[in-house]
């Protein structure tokens, strides 16, 4: 916002006008997600691009389907965790684990502390639940600086996190199954349903191509691509570094001459190359005018 403000002074002062909790997660009053909320769908419609031009039917039962997959599947991962957590939140702690270690903590008051990481100072309070970075507050699962207070206080990090990450929320959320839809023929259709009539949606098409791929939210986690020519992840063919690059794999290593046995040339271009005939005419020689071979000396 100081650089906006520096740069942009009126797009500032318009902003700080419409209110700053309506686009930031810090000052919200209200607890939002760090994923768009609109990311549901896009990710749906990721998932129907194969299906969507198909019958509606055909949509609702490939739909069904797929649902029944994801509910099985992640039914059994849940139940396959022993830990308190899930996965999910273990991975997120570990990431965060390691700057708690190096934090300083001069307690306040009982269950207040103030946390220093190296980078800047915040205040950590127990009873509240709450860190003044904002955090712990929004995801409701700990900091770096709620973790090294909890070590300081020998409290149980898994505590400080909220009860929906763990798993046995996860196993109740996946609890239920996706049955199947019965034949059309024992379904009952009331008569005013049967007798209506439902006319296609007018739709004006927009101009330019539609758009098939959802946009990426804030702190998610993007699928590097990989590369062709090495195998590793964050650039492409296109982009491949020099081979001097430790990235990628070194250059392959230069042909050997089969004559002389040193590197850099092959046998056609070895200075050491012996001497290749050449044929000449002689008739004092041959009189039949018969090609010769000749050495060069």
């Amino acid at each position: 916002m100081a650089e906006l403000k520096e740069t942009y002074h009126k797009v500032y002062d318009e902003l700080l006008g419409a209110g700053v909790e309506k686009f930031s997660r810090v000052h919200s009053p209200r607890k939002r997600y760090f994923s768009m909320t609109t990311n549901i769908a896009e990710s749906m419609n990721s998932c129907l691009l194969a299906v969507q031009k198909l019958p509606i039917t055909t949509m609702a039962e490939f739909i069904r389907d797929l649902l029944q997959r994801w509910f099985y599947n992640r039914r059994t991962n849940a139940r396959e965790m022993s830990t308190y957590l899930t996965t999910f939140a273990d991975e997120h702690i570990k990431d965060r684990i390691e700057t708690a270690h190096r934090c300083e903590i001069p307690p306040i008051h009982l269950n207040t502390f103030k946390v220093d990481d190296k980078w800047k100072e915040t205040t950590v309070d127990l009873d509240e639940r709450s860190c003044s970075c904002r955090q712990w507050d929004l995801d409701e699962l700990s900091c770096s600086h709620a973790m090294a207070v909890a070590r300081f206080k020998c409290v149980s990090i898994n505590a400080l996190a909220s009860e929906f990450y763990t798993t046995r929320f996860l196993k109740h959320a996946y609890e239920m199954g996706v049955n199947l839809v019965p034949d059309p023929e024992y379904w009952d259709i009331p008569d005013a349903i049967r007798t209506r009539i439902v006319l296609p949606w007018k739709k004006k098409n927009l101009p330019r191509r539609p758009k098939k791929l959802r946009i990426p939210s804030t702190r998610e986690k993007r699928k590097l691509q990989s590369c062709l020519k090495c195998g590793k992840k964050g650039h492409n063919k296109i982009t491949y570094p020099e081979p001097s690059s430790s990235t990628c794999k070194p250059a392959k290593k230069a042909r050997t001459c089969s004559i002389c046995k040193k590197e850099g040339h092959n046998r056609l271009k070895c200075p050491d190359k012996p001497p290749e005939p050449i044929l000449i005419d002689s008739d004092e020689e041959n009189a039949g005018g018969e090609a010769l071979l000749n050495f060069p000396e």
